[in-house]
């Protein structure tokens, strides 16, 4: 059955443009995966803290399976300023993203089909009602960084035309760190804090300042994922911003359709209204 004709959603808005910023860093920022520095590696050469990190996840058998994964939460700000949002995110190799997120004022779809990324914001109380929007290159290149690094596990960034840059040694809240910097482009990178000795990922900043903490775990199909990720950042007002990002389920290789992630057809366009019948 063809939808009801769209319309645009309530003027509540949606999800808020800094919370959707900050919530698409925290989320591009998953299961991870500047300036240079005098410790650099050089290109193609894998800093031995990778292995580790990747061994902390759960090994090299349980990583190389990974072909799909799916997130279901909520979302839940600090400051209680803005309503929960639901959400499913679902990563589908090699560069598929789907997330929906469902608040009180509207239901959003944001999705990735290679070089394609869309959004569609549905109305709550009537999802026949929506409108369409294309995503811009740097959004669609922020999907792609984030989807590669949520499937790759810290590894092949070279693959994608980046490159991984070893910064040399932090301390991150008293834990002694490695620091690396995942380059997806110019203004696309996220340097990232290992503990040295164990491997674990302390802390992850992006390059306009957002960090993102990962905090317990749940393992799945041996693999360790966090429970939840704690976001700090600005809005797009420039006040602070933080907010929790908590798993309820993780599902890994799925039976996840292609067509999802495909941009859906566009909202068909309201006719005009039909002519006053002439005077006689």
């Amino acid at each position: 059955m063809s939808p009801a004709r769209p319309a645009p959603p309530p003027a509540a808005a949606p999800l808020r443009r800094g919370f959707r910023r900050g919530l698409a860093v925290a989320l591009a920022l998953l299961a991870g995966s500047s300036a240079s520095a005098a410790s650099a590696a050089a290109a193609g050469e894998e800093p031995p803290i990778i292995a580790r990190a990747r061994q902390f996840l759960g090994g090299e058998e349980a990583l190389a399976k990974v072909r799909a994964l799916r997130f279901i939460g909520t979302v839940n700000s600090f400051s209680g300023s803005a309503p929960p949002v639901s959400l499913v995110l679902t990563y589908q190799h090699p560069f598929r993203q789907r997330l929906v997120s469902t608040s009180p004022s509207a239901v959003e779809v944001t999705g990735l089909d290679g070089e394609v990324g869309w959004r569609r914001i549905h109305e709550p109380r009537d999802l026949g009602k929506w409108r369409d929007e294309s995503l811009d290159p740097a959004q669609v290149a922020r999907l792609r960084a984030g989807t590669f690094e949520s499937l790759a596990f810290f590894r092949g960034i070279e693959s994608v035309g980046g490159r991984l840059e070893h910064a040399g040694s932090a301390r991150v809240s008293g834990v002694s760190c490695e620091r690396v910097v995942f380059h997806h482009g110019e203004n696309l990178r996220f340097t990232r804090y290992f503990e040295a000795e164990t491997g674990r990922l302390v802390k992850t900043e992006t390059e306009d300042g957002t960090s993102v903490v990962e905090e317990g775990e749940q393992w799945v199909d041996g693999i360790r994922f966090p429970q939840r990720l704690v976001t700090s950042g600005r809005g797009a007002d420039k006040r602070p911003s933080r907010f929790i990002v908590e798993f309820t389920q993780v599902q890994v290789n799925g039976d996840f359709p292609v067509a999802q992630f495909a941009r859906p057809a566009p909202a068909p366009a309201t006719p005009p209204p039909a002519p006053a019948p002439a005077k006689r």
